[in-house]
């Protein structure tokens, strides 16, 4: 997943919610999201992941 840009990762993310898509795969794509921001500085990204948290399947 290091190849994929992060805009295009927070998109897909928030349309693997929306289309109630496999929790596992909406699971990676969080682990993924948690990665980058954990070690990333770029504004924006953690924010974004936090307002679709509470959205996805746990």
């Amino acid at each position: 997943m290091l190849s994929i840009p992060d805009d295009f990762l927070m998109d897909s993310y928030k349309k693997a919610v929306a289309l109630n898509l496999c929790p596992h795969f909406i699971k990676l794509l969080e682990n993924e999201i948690r990665r980058r921001s954990m070690h990333s500085s770029k504004c924006g990204m953690e924010s974004a992941y936090k307002e679709n948290e509470s959205s996805s399947i746990h």
